[in-house]
Protein backbone atom coordinates (compact mmCIF):
# COMPACT_ATOMS: atom_id res chain seq x y z
CA UNK A 1 0.00 0.00 0.00
CA UNK A 2 1.76 3.17 -1.20
CA UNK A 3 -0.92 5.85 -0.81
CA UNK A 4 -1.00 5.98 3.00
CA UNK A 5 2.79 6.57 3.44
CA UNK A 6 2.61 9.06 0.58
CA UNK A 7 -0.17 11.03 2.29
CA UNK A 8 1.81 11.08 5.52
CA UNK A 9 4.19 13.48 3.79
CA UNK A 10 1.51 16.17 4.22
CA UNK A 11 1.58 18.49 7.19
CA UNK A 12 0.08 16.87 10.27
CA UNK A 13 -2.24 19.82 10.84
CA UNK A 14 -3.71 19.47 7.35
CA UNK A 15 -4.38 15.76 7.78
CA UNK A 16 -5.89 16.45 11.20
CA UNK A 17 -8.28 18.99 9.67
CA UNK A 18 -9.32 16.51 6.98
CA UNK A 19 -9.88 13.78 9.59
CA UNK A 20 -11.91 16.08 11.88
CA UNK A 21 -14.10 17.49 9.12
CA UNK A 22 -14.63 14.02 7.63
CA UNK A 23 -15.54 12.53 11.01
CA UNK A 24 -18.05 15.28 11.76
CA UNK A 25 -19.54 14.91 8.28
CA UNK A 26 -19.87 11.15 8.80
CA UNK A 27 -21.57 11.62 12.17
CA UNK A 28 -23.92 14.24 10.73
CA UNK A 29 -24.75 11.90 7.86
CA UNK A 30 -25.56 9.13 10.34
CA UNK A 31 -27.67 11.57 12.37
CA UNK A 32 -29.71 12.34 9.26
CA UNK A 33 -30.36 8.62 8.73
CA UNK A 34 -31.51 8.16 12.32
CA UNK A 35 -33.75 11.23 12.13
CA UNK A 36 -35.30 10.07 8.85
CA UNK A 37 -35.89 6.60 10.28
CA UNK A 38 -37.51 7.91 13.46
CA UNK A 39 -39.71 10.32 11.50
CA UNK A 40 -40.76 7.42 9.24
CA UNK A 41 -41.89 5.50 12.34
CA UNK A 42 -43.99 8.48 13.45
CA UNK A 43 -45.57 8.79 10.02
CA UNK A 44 -46.31 5.03 10.00
CA UNK A 45 -48.09 5.49 13.35
CA UNK A 46 -50.25 8.29 11.91
CA UNK A 47 -48.35 11.20 13.50
CA UNK A 48 -46.64 14.20 11.88
CA UNK A 49 -43.03 15.37 12.43
CA UNK A 50 -42.74 18.37 14.76
CA UNK A 51 -40.63 21.54 14.64
CA UNK A 52 -37.80 19.96 16.64
CA UNK A 53 -37.52 17.16 14.07
CA UNK A 54 -37.31 19.70 11.26
CA UNK A 55 -34.66 21.74 13.09
CA UNK A 56 -32.54 18.67 13.88
CA UNK A 57 -32.77 17.52 10.26
CA UNK A 58 -31.84 20.99 8.90
CA UNK A 59 -28.97 21.38 11.40
CA UNK A 60 -27.66 17.89 10.59
CA UNK A 61 -27.78 18.57 6.87
CA UNK A 62 -26.04 21.98 7.20
CA UNK A 63 -23.32 20.42 9.37
CA UNK A 64 -22.87 17.53 6.94
CA UNK A 65 -22.74 19.81 3.89
CA UNK A 66 -20.27 22.30 5.35
CA UNK A 67 -17.90 19.75 6.90
CA UNK A 68 -17.97 17.54 3.83
CA UNK A 69 -17.14 20.54 1.64
CA UNK A 70 -14.28 21.61 3.90
CA UNK A 71 -12.85 18.07 4.02
CA UNK A 72 -12.94 17.62 0.23
CA UNK A 73 -11.47 21.07 -0.50
CA UNK A 74 -8.68 20.52 2.02
CA UNK A 75 -8.02 17.04 0.61
CA UNK A 76 -7.81 18.50 -2.90
CA UNK A 77 -5.27 21.12 -1.78
CA UNK A 78 -3.16 18.51 0.01
CA UNK A 79 -3.05 15.96 -2.82
CA UNK A 80 -2.34 18.56 -5.48
CA UNK A 81 0.60 19.93 -3.51
CA UNK A 82 1.96 16.43 -2.83
CA UNK A 83 1.63 15.50 -6.51
CA UNK A 84 3.27 18.76 -7.54
CA UNK A 85 6.20 18.02 -5.23
CA UNK A 86 6.41 14.47 -6.62
CA UNK A 87 6.41 15.68 -10.24
CA UNK A 88 9.03 18.32 -9.49
CA UNK A 89 11.23 15.82 -7.64
CA UNK A 90 11.03 13.26 -10.45
CA UNK A 91 11.71 15.96 -13.06
CA UNK A 92 14.69 17.15 -11.04
CA UNK A 93 16.07 13.62 -10.78
CA UNK A 94 15.48 13.11 -14.51
CA UNK A 95 17.45 16.20 -15.49
CA UNK A 96 20.33 15.13 -13.23
CA UNK A 97 20.31 11.46 -14.22
CA UNK A 98 22.67 9.95 -16.73
CA UNK A 99 21.37 9.73 -20.28
CA UNK A 100 21.58 5.94 -20.18
CA UNK A 101 19.20 5.80 -17.19
CA UNK A 102 16.62 8.07 -18.86
CA UNK A 103 16.76 6.06 -22.09
CA UNK A 104 16.30 2.84 -20.11
CA UNK A 105 13.10 4.12 -18.51
CA UNK A 106 11.54 4.88 -21.89
CA UNK A 107 9.52 7.88 -23.04
CA UNK A 108 6.18 6.05 -22.99
CA UNK A 109 6.57 5.02 -19.36
CA UNK A 110 7.67 8.49 -18.30
CA UNK A 111 4.79 10.24 -20.08
CA UNK A 112 2.25 7.73 -18.77
CA UNK A 113 3.36 7.93 -15.15
CA UNK A 114 3.89 11.67 -14.90
CA UNK A 115 0.69 12.68 -16.66
CA UNK A 116 -1.96 9.93 -16.69
CA UNK A 117 -1.19 8.34 -13.32
CA UNK A 118 -0.74 11.60 -11.41
CA UNK A 119 -4.04 12.85 -12.83
CA UNK A 120 -5.68 9.61 -11.69
CA UNK A 121 -4.30 10.14 -8.19
CA UNK A 122 -5.59 13.71 -8.21
CA UNK A 123 -9.12 12.47 -8.89
CA UNK A 124 -8.94 9.49 -6.52
CA UNK A 125 -7.83 11.11 -3.27
CA UNK A 126 -11.10 13.02 -2.66
CA UNK A 127 -12.88 9.70 -3.26
CA UNK A 128 -10.65 8.20 -0.56
CA UNK A 129 -11.78 10.96 1.83
CA UNK A 130 -15.39 10.18 1.00
CA UNK A 131 -14.66 6.49 1.60
CA UNK A 132 -13.38 7.35 5.09
CA UNK A 133 -16.58 9.30 5.72
CA UNK A 134 -18.66 6.35 4.53
CA UNK A 135 -16.75 4.10 6.92
CA UNK A 136 -17.70 6.39 9.83
CA UNK A 137 -21.31 6.33 8.66
CA UNK A 138 -21.16 2.53 8.54
CA UNK A 139 -19.84 2.24 12.09
CA UNK A 140 -22.57 4.49 13.50
CA UNK A 141 -25.25 2.72 11.45
CA UNK A 142 -24.05 -0.61 12.87
CA UNK A 143 -24.45 0.69 16.43
CA UNK A 144 -27.99 1.71 15.54
CA UNK A 145 -28.61 -1.73 14.01
CA UNK A 146 -27.31 -3.37 17.20
CA UNK A 147 -29.70 -1.19 19.19
CA UNK A 148 -32.60 -2.52 17.10
CA UNK A 149 -31.55 -6.20 16.94
CA UNK A 150 -28.38 -8.12 17.83
CA UNK A 151 -29.49 -11.01 15.61
CA UNK A 152 -29.76 -8.69 12.61
CA UNK A 153 -26.29 -7.34 13.39
CA UNK A 154 -24.85 -10.88 13.47
CA UNK A 155 -26.42 -11.72 10.11
CA UNK A 156 -25.11 -8.48 8.67
CA UNK A 157 -21.55 -9.11 9.92
CA UNK A 158 -21.54 -12.70 8.62
CA UNK A 159 -22.69 -11.49 5.22
CA UNK A 160 -19.97 -8.83 5.24
CA UNK A 161 -17.28 -11.35 6.19
CA UNK A 162 -18.39 -13.52 3.30
CA UNK A 163 -18.18 -10.48 1.05
CA UNK A 164 -14.70 -9.62 2.34
CA UNK A 165 -13.49 -13.12 1.55
CA UNK A 166 -14.78 -12.81 -2.00
CA UNK A 167 -13.39 -9.28 -2.28
CA UNK A 168 -9.88 -10.31 -1.26
CA UNK A 169 -9.95 -13.18 -3.74
CA UNK A 170 -10.99 -10.89 -6.61
CA UNK A 171 -8.76 -8.04 -5.48
CA UNK A 172 -5.52 -10.04 -5.78
CA UNK A 173 -6.05 -10.81 -9.45
CA UNK A 174 -7.37 -7.28 -10.08
CA UNK A 175 -4.17 -5.69 -8.74
CA UNK A 176 -1.99 -7.98 -10.87
CA UNK A 177 -3.98 -7.06 -13.98
CA UNK A 178 -3.67 -3.32 -13.21
CA UNK A 179 0.12 -3.64 -13.10
CA UNK A 180 0.08 -5.36 -16.48
CA UNK A 181 -2.23 -2.62 -17.81
CA UNK A 182 0.27 0.07 -16.70
CA UNK A 183 3.14 -1.71 -18.47
CA UNK A 184 1.10 -2.27 -21.63
CA UNK A 185 -0.09 1.34 -21.78
CA UNK A 186 3.53 2.54 -21.60
CA UNK A 187 4.38 0.33 -24.59
CA UNK A 188 1.32 1.62 -26.44
CA UNK A 189 2.41 5.23 -25.86
CA UNK A 190 5.84 4.41 -27.33
CA UNK A 191 4.21 3.06 -30.49
CA UNK A 192 1.88 6.05 -30.65
CA UNK A 193 4.98 8.23 -30.44
CA UNK A 194 6.40 6.35 -33.44
CA UNK A 195 3.29 7.23 -35.44
CA UNK A 196 3.47 10.91 -34.45
CA UNK A 197 7.22 11.55 -34.62
CA UNK A 198 7.84 9.22 -37.55
CA UNK A 199 5.03 10.62 -39.68
CA UNK A 200 7.34 11.61 -42.57
CA UNK A 201 9.04 8.23 -42.73
CA UNK A 202 5.73 6.37 -42.57
CA UNK A 203 4.31 8.35 -45.47
CA UNK A 204 7.31 7.52 -47.60
CA UNK A 205 7.23 3.79 -47.03
CA UNK A 206 3.90 1.98 -47.25
CA UNK A 207 5.33 -1.30 -45.94
CA UNK A 208 6.87 0.40 -42.90
CA UNK A 209 3.66 2.34 -42.27
CA UNK A 210 1.61 -0.85 -42.42
CA UNK A 211 4.03 -2.74 -40.17
CA UNK A 212 4.09 0.04 -37.54
CA UNK A 213 0.30 0.22 -37.58
CA UNK A 214 0.05 -3.56 -37.22
CA UNK A 215 2.27 -3.48 -34.15
CA UNK A 216 0.26 -0.55 -32.76
CA UNK A 217 -2.96 -2.43 -33.49
CA UNK A 218 -1.66 -5.57 -31.78
CA UNK A 219 -0.58 -3.66 -28.68
CA UNK A 220 -3.85 -1.71 -28.69
CA UNK A 221 -5.78 -4.99 -28.75
CA UNK A 222 -3.59 -6.37 -25.98
CA UNK A 223 -4.36 -3.25 -23.93
CA UNK A 224 -8.06 -3.64 -24.69
CA UNK A 225 -8.02 -7.27 -23.56
CA UNK A 226 -6.30 -6.40 -20.28
CA UNK A 227 -8.68 -3.51 -19.63
CA UNK A 228 -11.64 -5.76 -20.44
CA UNK A 229 -10.42 -8.34 -17.93
CA UNK A 230 -9.86 -5.55 -15.39
CA UNK A 231 -13.40 -4.30 -16.05
CA UNK A 232 -14.67 -7.83 -15.49
CA UNK A 233 -12.99 -7.95 -12.09
CA UNK A 234 -14.57 -4.61 -11.24
CA UNK A 235 -17.95 -5.97 -12.29
CA UNK A 236 -17.50 -8.93 -9.97
CA UNK A 237 -16.71 -6.55 -7.12
CA UNK A 238 -19.93 -4.62 -7.76
CA UNK A 239 -22.01 -7.79 -8.11
CA UNK A 240 -20.48 -9.11 -4.92
CA UNK A 241 -22.17 -6.24 -3.05
CA UNK A 242 -25.53 -7.17 -4.57
CA UNK A 243 -25.11 -10.83 -3.55
CA UNK A 244 -24.29 -9.85 0.03
CA UNK A 245 -27.22 -7.42 0.20
CA UNK A 246 -29.92 -9.77 -1.09
CA UNK A 247 -28.66 -12.76 0.92
CA UNK A 248 -28.78 -10.67 4.08
CA UNK A 249 -32.21 -9.17 3.38
CA UNK A 250 -33.58 -12.58 2.42
CA UNK A 251 -32.63 -13.99 5.82
CA UNK A 252 -34.07 -11.03 7.73
CA UNK A 253 -37.35 -10.89 5.76
CA UNK A 254 -38.05 -14.59 5.19
CA UNK A 255 -36.31 -16.37 8.07
CA UNK A 256 -36.44 -14.06 11.12
CA UNK A 257 -40.29 -13.77 11.31
CA UNK A 258 -40.57 -17.58 11.55
CA UNK A 259 -38.12 -17.97 14.42
CA UNK A 260 -37.88 -14.61 16.23
CA UNK A 261 -41.35 -13.31 17.15
CA UNK A 262 -40.18 -9.86 18.26
CA UNK A 263 -38.83 -9.09 14.80
CA UNK A 264 -42.34 -9.02 13.33
CA UNK A 265 -42.93 -5.65 14.97
CA UNK A 266 -39.59 -4.03 13.96
CA UNK A 267 -39.11 -5.57 10.53
CA UNK A 268 -40.04 -2.27 8.86
CA UNK A 269 -37.22 -0.61 10.89
CA UNK A 270 -34.63 -3.32 10.33
CA UNK A 271 -34.88 -3.42 6.54
CA UNK A 272 -34.24 0.32 5.91
CA UNK A 273 -31.55 0.36 8.63
CA UNK A 274 -29.71 -2.56 7.05
CA UNK A 275 -30.07 -0.87 3.68
CA UNK A 276 -28.53 2.25 5.22
CA UNK A 277 -25.67 0.09 6.50
CA UNK A 278 -25.18 -1.41 3.06
CA UNK A 279 -25.13 1.93 1.24
CA UNK A 280 -21.75 3.11 2.59
CA UNK A 281 -20.37 -0.44 2.34
CA UNK A 282 -21.42 -0.66 -1.31
CA UNK A 283 -19.87 2.74 -2.04
CA UNK A 284 -16.59 1.69 -0.47
CA UNK A 285 -16.51 -1.53 -2.50
CA UNK A 286 -17.50 0.25 -5.73
CA UNK A 287 -14.80 2.91 -5.26
CA UNK A 288 -12.09 0.48 -4.17
CA UNK A 289 -11.00 -0.34 -7.76
CA UNK A 290 -10.28 3.36 -8.34
CA UNK A 291 -8.29 3.38 -5.13
CA UNK A 292 -6.39 0.26 -6.14
CA UNK A 293 -5.60 1.62 -9.58
CA UNK A 294 -4.32 4.85 -8.06
CA UNK A 295 -2.21 2.87 -5.60
CA UNK A 296 -0.68 0.79 -8.40
CA UNK A 297 0.09 3.95 -10.37
CA UNK A 298 1.66 5.61 -7.34
CA UNK A 299 3.79 2.53 -6.69
CA UNK A 300 5.05 2.71 -10.29
CA UNK A 301 5.93 6.40 -9.90
CA UNK A 302 7.68 5.84 -6.58
CA UNK A 303 9.52 2.86 -8.07
CA UNK A 304 10.75 5.05 -10.92
CA UNK A 305 11.71 7.73 -8.40
CA UNK A 306 13.77 5.18 -6.45
CA UNK A 307 15.40 3.91 -9.65
CA UNK A 308 16.43 7.45 -10.58
CA UNK A 309 17.71 8.04 -7.07
CA UNK A 310 19.66 4.78 -7.05
CA UNK A 311 21.17 5.55 -10.46
CA UNK A 312 22.50 8.79 -9.03
CA UNK A 313 23.40 11.95 -10.84
CA UNK A 314 25.45 15.09 -10.36
CA UNK A 315 23.51 18.19 -9.37
CA UNK A 316 24.02 21.08 -11.84
CA UNK A 317 25.28 23.26 -8.98
CA UNK A 318 28.14 20.84 -8.26
CA UNK A 319 28.83 20.47 -11.98
CA UNK A 320 29.15 24.22 -12.47
CA UNK A 321 31.43 24.51 -9.47
CA UNK A 322 33.58 21.63 -10.72
CA UNK A 323 33.85 23.25 -14.16
CA UNK A 324 35.40 26.45 -12.79
CA UNK A 325 38.84 24.88 -12.48
CA UNK A 326 38.88 23.71 -16.11
CA UNK A 327 37.38 26.73 -17.87
CA UNK A 328 40.85 27.81 -19.08
CA UNK A 329 41.92 24.36 -20.27
CA UNK A 330 44.58 23.97 -22.94
CA UNK A 331 43.73 20.42 -23.84
CA UNK A 332 41.48 17.57 -22.65
CA UNK A 333 42.80 14.01 -22.85
CA UNK A 334 40.67 10.91 -23.31
CA UNK A 335 42.71 7.75 -22.65
CA UNK A 336 41.72 4.12 -23.27
CA UNK A 337 38.03 5.06 -23.40
CA UNK A 338 35.69 2.08 -23.71
CA UNK A 339 31.90 1.95 -23.63
CA UNK A 340 29.42 -0.87 -24.29
CA UNK A 341 25.89 -0.45 -25.61
CA UNK A 342 23.99 -3.26 -23.87
CA UNK A 343 20.55 -4.80 -24.20
CA UNK A 344 18.15 -5.30 -21.27
CA UNK A 345 19.87 -8.57 -20.38
CA UNK A 346 23.28 -6.88 -20.20
CA UNK A 347 24.68 -8.39 -23.41
CA UNK A 348 26.96 -6.05 -25.37
CA UNK A 349 25.45 -4.88 -28.66
CA UNK A 350 28.21 -2.47 -29.73
CA UNK A 351 31.55 -1.50 -28.25
CA UNK A 352 33.15 1.90 -28.61
CA UNK A 353 36.87 1.81 -27.92
CA UNK A 354 39.35 1.52 -26.65
CA UNK A 355 40.46 4.81 -28.16
CA UNK A 356 42.64 7.78 -27.23
CA UNK A 357 41.87 11.34 -28.23
CA UNK A 358 43.05 14.84 -27.29
CA UNK A 359 41.03 18.02 -27.74
CA UNK A 360 43.22 21.07 -28.21
CA UNK A 361 41.80 24.45 -27.36
CA UNK A 362 40.89 26.48 -30.43
CA UNK A 363 41.02 23.63 -32.97
CA UNK A 364 38.47 22.29 -35.41
CA UNK A 365 38.20 18.51 -35.22
CA UNK A 366 36.12 16.37 -37.59
CA UNK A 367 34.99 12.83 -36.69
CA UNK A 368 34.35 10.82 -39.84
CA UNK A 369 33.52 7.25 -40.79
CA UNK A 370 30.69 5.14 -42.16
CA UNK A 371 27.28 4.73 -40.63
CA UNK A 372 27.51 2.67 -37.45
CA UNK A 373 31.22 3.31 -37.06
CA UNK A 374 30.75 4.82 -33.58
CA UNK A 375 31.14 8.54 -34.31
CA UNK A 376 27.98 9.68 -32.49
CA UNK A 377 28.71 7.41 -29.53
CA UNK A 378 32.21 8.87 -29.31
CA UNK A 379 30.74 12.39 -29.40
CA UNK A 380 28.48 11.56 -26.45
CA UNK A 381 31.42 10.05 -24.56
CA UNK A 382 33.43 13.22 -25.22
CA UNK A 383 30.51 15.28 -23.91
CA UNK A 384 30.27 13.11 -20.81
CA UNK A 385 26.68 12.12 -21.61
CA UNK A 386 27.62 8.44 -21.67
CA UNK A 387 29.55 7.16 -18.69
CA UNK A 388 32.64 5.30 -19.92
CA UNK A 389 33.03 1.68 -18.80
CA UNK A 390 36.80 2.05 -18.61
CA UNK A 391 39.52 4.59 -19.32
CA UNK A 392 40.04 8.03 -17.86
CA UNK A 393 39.71 11.71 -18.72
CA UNK A 394 42.18 14.40 -17.67
CA UNK A 395 42.69 18.12 -18.27
CA UNK A 396 46.09 19.59 -19.11
CA UNK A 397 47.91 16.38 -18.12
CA UNK A 398 46.46 16.53 -14.61
CA UNK A 399 45.13 13.66 -12.54
CA UNK A 400 42.20 11.64 -13.95
CA UNK A 401 38.88 13.32 -13.27
CA UNK A 402 36.39 11.75 -10.88
CA UNK A 403 32.68 11.57 -11.79
CA UNK A 404 31.87 15.00 -10.32
CA UNK A 405 34.60 16.71 -12.34
CA UNK A 406 33.63 14.78 -15.49
CA UNK A 407 30.14 16.17 -14.99
CA UNK A 408 31.85 19.53 -14.58
CA UNK A 409 33.45 19.42 -18.02
CA UNK A 410 29.95 19.06 -19.50
CA UNK A 411 29.64 22.75 -18.63
CA UNK A 412 32.32 23.40 -21.27
CA UNK A 413 30.17 22.06 -24.09
CA UNK A 414 27.37 23.42 -26.24
CA UNK A 415 25.96 20.94 -28.71
CA UNK A 416 23.48 20.17 -31.45
CA UNK A 417 23.04 16.40 -31.70
CA UNK A 418 21.38 14.48 -34.50
CA UNK A 419 18.34 13.79 -32.29
CA UNK A 420 18.32 17.33 -30.92
CA UNK A 421 15.33 18.81 -29.10
CA UNK A 422 14.38 22.37 -30.03
CA UNK A 423 13.06 24.46 -27.16
CA UNK A 424 10.68 27.27 -28.04
CA UNK A 425 12.39 29.66 -25.64
CA UNK A 426 16.00 30.39 -24.73
CA UNK A 427 16.07 28.73 -21.31
CA UNK A 428 19.03 29.91 -19.26
CA UNK A 429 19.54 32.83 -21.64
CA UNK A 430 16.65 34.99 -20.47
CA UNK A 431 18.76 38.16 -20.42
CA UNK A 432 20.14 37.84 -23.94
CA UNK A 433 19.83 41.01 -26.01
CA UNK A 434 17.12 41.15 -28.65
CA UNK A 435 19.57 42.65 -31.13
CA UNK A 436 21.96 39.71 -30.81
CA UNK A 437 19.20 37.15 -31.43
CA UNK A 438 17.92 39.15 -34.41
CA UNK A 439 21.48 39.27 -35.80
CA UNK A 440 21.82 35.50 -35.58
CA UNK A 441 18.37 34.95 -37.14
CA UNK A 442 19.50 37.08 -40.07
CA UNK A 443 22.84 35.23 -40.27
CA UNK A 444 20.94 31.92 -40.38
CA UNK A 445 18.82 33.34 -43.21
CA UNK A 446 15.60 32.87 -41.25
CA UNK A 447 14.42 36.48 -41.40
CA UNK A 448 10.76 36.54 -42.35
CA UNK A 449 10.29 32.96 -41.18
CA UNK A 450 11.01 33.30 -37.45
CA UNK A 451 10.88 36.16 -34.97
CA UNK A 452 12.16 36.35 -31.43
CA UNK A 453 9.34 37.76 -29.31
CA UNK A 454 9.09 37.88 -25.50
CA UNK A 455 11.92 35.40 -25.09
CA UNK A 456 10.39 32.85 -27.49
CA UNK A 457 10.80 31.85 -31.12
CA UNK A 458 7.56 32.62 -32.93
CA UNK A 459 7.70 29.54 -35.14
CA UNK A 460 9.03 26.01 -34.69
CA UNK A 461 7.07 24.31 -37.46
CA UNK A 462 9.94 24.50 -39.94
CA UNK A 463 12.01 22.15 -42.04
CA UNK A 464 14.58 20.03 -40.20
CA UNK A 465 17.40 22.14 -41.61
CA UNK A 466 15.76 25.37 -40.45
CA UNK A 467 15.04 23.88 -37.03
CA UNK A 468 18.73 22.97 -36.80
CA UNK A 469 19.59 26.59 -37.54
CA UNK A 470 17.37 27.70 -34.65
CA UNK A 471 19.09 25.12 -32.43
CA UNK A 472 22.44 26.50 -33.57
CA UNK A 473 21.35 30.04 -32.62
CA UNK A 474 20.59 28.87 -29.08
CA UNK A 475 23.90 27.00 -28.98
CA UNK A 476 25.97 29.98 -30.16
CA UNK A 477 24.32 32.21 -27.56
CA UNK A 478 25.53 29.83 -24.83
CA UNK A 479 29.08 30.99 -25.61
CA UNK A 480 30.79 27.81 -24.39
CA UNK A 481 34.47 26.94 -24.97
CA UNK A 482 33.68 23.73 -26.91
CA UNK A 483 31.04 23.16 -29.61
CA UNK A 484 29.84 19.71 -30.61
CA UNK A 485 27.91 19.10 -33.85
CA UNK A 486 26.51 15.73 -34.93
CA UNK A 487 25.86 15.79 -38.69
CA UNK A 488 24.59 19.35 -38.35
CA UNK A 489 24.92 20.15 -42.04
CA UNK A 490 23.21 16.96 -43.24
CA UNK A 491 19.80 18.63 -43.75
CA UNK A 492 21.11 21.97 -45.04
CA UNK A 493 20.99 23.06 -48.68
CA UNK A 494 24.23 23.36 -50.64
CA UNK A 495 24.51 27.09 -50.00
CA UNK A 496 24.06 26.97 -46.22
CA UNK A 497 26.18 23.86 -45.91
CA UNK A 498 29.04 25.94 -47.30
CA UNK A 499 28.18 28.80 -44.92
CA UNK A 500 28.47 26.39 -42.00
CA UNK A 501 31.90 25.03 -42.95
CA UNK A 502 33.49 28.17 -44.39
CA UNK A 503 32.06 30.88 -42.15
CA UNK A 504 30.44 29.65 -38.91
CA UNK A 505 33.13 27.12 -37.93
CA UNK A 506 36.08 29.44 -38.76
CA UNK A 507 34.38 32.24 -36.80
CA UNK A 508 34.15 29.95 -33.77
CA UNK A 509 37.82 29.06 -34.11
CA UNK A 510 38.74 32.74 -34.38
CA UNK A 511 37.00 33.27 -31.03
CA UNK A 512 39.21 30.59 -29.50
CA UNK A 513 36.47 27.97 -29.45
CA UNK A 514 37.07 24.25 -29.95
CA UNK A 515 34.80 22.54 -32.48
CA UNK A 516 34.17 18.80 -32.72
CA UNK A 517 31.91 17.91 -35.64
CA UNK A 518 30.68 14.55 -36.91
CA UNK A 519 30.50 14.86 -40.69
CA UNK A 520 30.32 13.02 -44.01
CA UNK A 521 31.11 16.12 -46.12
CA UNK A 522 34.49 15.07 -47.54
CA UNK A 523 34.93 18.18 -49.66
CA UNK A 524 35.22 20.30 -46.50
CA UNK A 525 37.56 18.02 -44.53
CA UNK A 526 40.56 20.16 -45.44
CA UNK A 527 39.11 23.01 -43.35
CA UNK A 528 39.62 21.01 -40.14
CA UNK A 529 42.81 21.07 -38.10
CA UNK A 530 42.45 17.33 -37.66
CA UNK A 531 40.24 14.61 -39.11
CA UNK A 532 39.75 11.40 -37.12
CA UNK A 533 38.23 8.36 -38.79
CA UNK A 534 36.26 5.85 -36.75
CA UNK A 535 35.62 2.25 -37.77
CA UNK A 536 33.77 -0.34 -35.66
CA UNK A 537 34.07 1.86 -32.59
CA UNK A 538 37.82 2.43 -32.77
CA UNK A 539 39.98 5.15 -34.29
CA UNK A 540 41.42 4.03 -37.63
CA UNK A 541 43.50 7.13 -38.31
CA UNK A 542 44.07 10.74 -37.17
CA UNK A 543 45.35 13.17 -39.85
CA UNK A 544 45.73 16.92 -40.36
CA UNK A 545 42.95 18.32 -42.53
CA UNK A 546 45.45 19.85 -44.94
CA UNK A 547 46.50 16.36 -45.98
CA UNK A 548 42.96 15.63 -47.15
CA UNK A 549 42.49 18.61 -49.47
CA UNK A 550 40.99 17.68 -52.84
Amino acid sequence: MAIIPFLKQARRGELTKIAVFTTIAGIANALLIVVVNEVAILVAQGERPGLIGWLVFAAGFALYFQCNKMALLQANRVIERLLMNLRVDVADKLRRSELKTVNHLGRGKLYSLLSHETNHLSITFPILVEGFQQAILLVIALFYLAYLSWAALVVFMLAVLLGIYGYLHINTSYRDILQKVAEQQAKLLDRFGDIIHGSKELRLNRSRSKAVFQVFNQQSRATEELLTVAGGRWTYLILLGAIVMFAMLGIVVFVFPNYIAAHSTIIFQLVPTMMFCLTPLTKIVAESPLFLRADVGLQEILSMQKELEAAGGIAPTYARKASESVQNFKHINFSEITYHHRDQDGASLFTSGPWDLTLQRGEILFLVGGNGSGKSTALRLIAGLYHRDSGHISVDDGAPLDDVRVAGIRELYAAVFGDFHLFDRLYGLEHVKQEEVDRLIEMMELTGKVKFVDGCFSQLNLSTGQRKRLALIATLLEDRPIYLFDEWAAEQDIHFREVFYTKILPDLKAQGKTVVAVTHDERFWHLADRVIKFDLGTIKWDRPGTELAE
